[in-house]
């Protein structure tokens, strides 16, 4: 299982556990909706009972809906907060990683994404003075072990980007930062997401 795989499982281990979570929330949101209109739906019915009970069967019906509706989309607006927050979240525990573990999944990655051996890694300004160093030594290592040329380099450049890199050969770059990831594994998994959400 190649890095990306391991942080896409990882994400959906994440996503689908702020899900669980926030989803009570949100299923206890729109019974409070409902329960509100539904109590606003029996006052109307009240006051028209008088006026006749037609009406009043009329009003019942356009309020029940009308809490229905609004709870339908405060369900899907909540559901859609949550996979924001649950994507959000996923980012900020990579971030948070410890140093082992941030720089062998950055060093994994630029050795599954090299091609040539020899590309240059453009860090953000706080990896590249921090952990860059022992990331490119820990990419070029592991292309050495599969036989590879070993010759990736730190770029004298900084990206404008929280974690992992860009690789660059000439005019072509490879984007890993792992804000792209994130963003391209949410694509991935917003089937499952929707289908975990939605029932």
């Amino acid at each position: 299982m190649n890095g990306i795989d391991k942080i896409a499982g990882k994400i959906t281990e994440d996503v689908r556990a702020e899900i669980e979570t926030v989803l009570a929330e949100a299923k206890s949101e729109a019974g409070a909706i409902a329960e509100r209109y539904a109590a606003l739906a029996k006052e109307e019915s009240d006051k028209a009972l008088a006026a006749g009970k037609v009406q009043a069967e009329e009003i019942r019906r356009r309020a029940a809906s009308a809490a229905e509706q609004e709870a339908k989309q405060q369900l899907l607006a909540t559901k859609q907060s949550l996979i924001s927050r649950a994507f959000d979240a996923a980012l900020h525990k990579l971030l948070a990683l410890p140093e082992p573990e941030y720089t062998g999944l950055l060093a994994k990655l630029a050795a599954e994404a090299s091609t040539t051996g020899s590309e240059e890694l453009v860090f953000s300004p706080k990896d590249k003075n921090g952990c860059g160093q022992k990331v490119l030594d820990g990419a070029n290592g592991l292309l050495a072990k599969a036989g590879k040329k070993g010759a990736l380099t730190i770029s004298a450049e900084a990206g404008s980007f929280e974690g992992g890199f860009l690789m660059k050969s000439g005019d072509v770059e490879v984007n890993c930062t792992l804000d792209t990831i994130l963003r391209l594994s949410r694509e991935d998994l917003t089937l499952d997401v929707a289908h975990a959400l939605f029932g």
